[in-house]
């Protein structure tokens, strides 16, 4: 068949309009591709991305109550900040283990999220893997942080924990190291606790990170029982705590005998406003302790952490509960990363 010379001439121009539309295309889409992939540094107070969240557009908040005009973290200049987050079966999302390349790809974004929102001086995790995933997840996080303790919890003799905890912080650590709750009678209570000590410049802060029991109930189980025995998990393990905390306070003191200021922070799976737990005291255990909340003074009900789904409401699980150092400068429920169902959530005090 031939072919007309003019017909062909003007389809071949029409290719080369539409090859050079597409090629642009194609650049322009790479381009954005690459800079999505590149990782952002970490936000300091004097950076905008600080003083607004500098959220990408998927990590925008879900509920934006409880937030201060200042926005929290950097740490940097500002106080001394800290952060909790349960990131919910971390790399994996799932009780069983994805493949290596979807984990990997959730590391990232959870260290995109985190860096976007803002990294503390010292942050709690929950729900961690294993040492592994943690140094994997800090080396994409940046902002300074290491690495200070990973639990090493086992749920029976021969199967270790998918849910560890874990604490990094860019402070001098003085002491670190972590501990199963330990039973009573019928009440086994699940993980335990990882603890640092900190010099922070004058003075010494004990910090102690916890993801207390859920509130699982398994299909085909007594749910007022379970739902009761629950409860006695985590009031057992905040008992505990009060009694390890004061030791390990006493034992690093600072130097010129004066106790460490006291963090606790992570996921408690209670909160004592929600009427759900009206009669639990694991709460106020703590707070009988001396330990104040960080959020004292705002409803529950305007500082959800962990946003509704089609099976529950809204819940005020995560706290970071504190002692000895002073009023909070700042605290802030973070935007919600897309690779967990909790919040990230913040706290600032005064440096000295």
């Amino acid at each position: 068949m031939k072919t007309n010379k003019k017909g062909g001439s003007n389809r071949k121009n029409g290719s080369n309009g539409r090859f050079s539309f597409l090629a642009v295309a194609f650049v322009a889409a790479a381009f954005a591709l690459f800079s999505w992939l590149l990782p952002n540094p970490a936000p300091t107070a004097g950076d905008p991305a600080a003083a607004d969240g500098g959220a990408a557009a998927e990590n925008r908040p879900e509920n934006a109550s409880a937030r201060d005009a200042s926005r929290i973290p950097g740490g940097a200049g500002r106080g001394l900040s800290f952060a909790t987050w349960n990131m919910e079966w971390f790399p994996s999302g799932w009780p069983e283990p994805q493949e290596p390349a979807v984990e990997r790809r959730r590391i990232a974004d959870a260290a995109r999220g985190l860096r976007s929102i803002g990294v503390p001086d010292v942050l709690f995790v929950q729900e961690i893997r294993d040492a592994a995933i943690c140094s994997n997840f800090i080396s994409r996080l940046g902002g300074g942080l290491s690495l200070v303790v990973c639990s090493d919890f086992w749920m029976n003799p021969t199967n270790r924990s998918l849910q560890q905890l874990a604490v990094f912080s860019r402070l001098p650590c003085v002491a670190s190291g972590s501990e199963p709750w330990v039973a009573s009678d019928f009440v086994y209570p699940p993980r335990g606790f990882a603890w640092a000590v900190f010099d922070a410049g004058n003075r010494r802060v004990a910090c102690f990170c916890v993801h207390l029991k859920s509130n699982y109930v398994p299909e085909g189980t007594d749910r007022e029982r379970q739902e009761v025995l629950n409860r006695l998990k985590r009031e057992l393990a905040a008992e505990q705590l009060v009694r390890r905390m004061n030791v390990i306070a006493r034992k690093y003191a600072s130097k010129d005998g004066a106790p460490p200021a006291i963090v606790v922070a992570g996921d408690f799976n209670m909160a004592l406003e929600d009427e759900r737990f009206a009669g639990e005291k694991t709460l106020r255990t703590l707070l009988e302790a001396g330990l104040r909340d960080a959020f004292e003074g705002i409803p529950e009900s305007q500082r959800p952490t962990l946003p509704a789904n089609q099976w529950y409401p809204a819940a005020t699980f995560d706290h970071i509960l504190h002692r000895g150092l002073g009023e909070p400068l700042a605290r802030s429920v973070g935007s919600r990363i897309r690779t967990s169902d909790h919040c990230p959530v913040f706290a600032v005090f005064p440096a000295e």
